[in-house]
């Protein structure tokens, strides 16, 4: 299948299959969850502050691991429903919203162990990487670090991107042939050796998939908030914000529906065109 082959086929499976669209948002929002902090400057605490309850402190923590485990739960749930979602979509069959949290709460717990296989890889792939670049600064100075890091995105940049292919692979192979995380992780190995080009070109479709709904989202979002902009000054802040919401809302939902469809079904068609061949 050629690149733009695969973005139509997952653009219409994102049009056709609404069933899709709230594991779609789910696996969104999880792709773009940032654990960054904010910039700025940090007020400086009163000298007569009280200190917080130590109770107070442990129900929010409770509260925050709560809503994190919750989060990473929903996140592989919704991947696997999509995975077998996109199967059965490409085959002319349907997902309903019930059968998707079945299958998804079947896989989350092997897409969880196949993602905590690859977190390691790339954040000590990172950390190598720049720590090599650190350790040429303190010892040749600033003319040779820029070599060195110059090296370091040649070296790690491909080989970051052939983790993500990796996982991918792996994460269809877990849910669609039912394996142990291990396995998966192993025979998307082989799988991928001699298919550079097929993830590069996955990887094409994908950016592109998502630009392509990302620049839809923005023209159909951009109407409604200059409307509420422009309707301030007559309704006044509360009301026009009311509006503003329920009309803009839905459409974010939507959006953010489409991207986590499309690039899991960018995926996923990619590997079952492979191994249908």
């Amino acid at each position: 299948m050629t690149i733009f082959a695969v973005i139509r086929d997952a653009l219409r499976i994102a049009r056709t299959h609404k069933s899709l669209w709230l594991f779609g948002f789910l696996s969104g929002l999880g792709g773009g969850f940032n654990f960054g902090g904010g910039g700025g400057e940090q007020p400086t605490p009163s000298a007569a502050a009280t200190p917080p309850d130590p109770g107070t402190l442990a129900a929010v923590a409770l509260v925050v691991i709560a809503f994190v485990v919750a989060f990473v739960i929903l996140k592989f749930l919704s991947t696997g429903a999509l995975i077998e979602g996109v199967k059965r979509a490409r085959s002319n069959g349907a997902l309903t919203v019930r059968q998707g949290f079945r299958e998804g709460w079947a896989h989350w717990g092997v897409l969880l162990r196949v993602a905590l296989v690859f977190v390691p890889m790339t954040f000590g792939s990172v950390a190598l990487l720049v720590g090599a670049c650190y350790l040429v600064w303190l010892s040749f100075g600033a003319p040779a670090v820029y070599f060195a890091c110059g090296m370091a995105v040649l070296v790690g940049v491909p080989w970051l991107l052939t983790l993500y292919m990796w996982q991918a692979f792996a994460e269809r192979i877990a849910v669609l042939e039912d394996r142990r995380a291990l396995d998966a992780v192993a025979k998307a190995r082989l799988f991928l050796h001699g298919r550079l080009q097929l993830g590069l070109k996955l990887l094409v479709a994908s950016f592109l998939g998502v630009a392509f709904v990302t620049a839809l989202g923005v023209l159909a979002i951009a109407p409604p908030v200059l409307l509420v902009r422009a309707m301030l000054p007559a309704l006044g802040v509360a009301p026009a914000i009311a509006i503003g919401l329920l009309i803009v809302v839905p459409l974010v939902f939507v959006a953010i529906a489409f991207v986590g469809v499309v690039t899991s079904s960018v995926w996923t068609i990619g590997y079952l065109s492979q191994v249908e061949q």
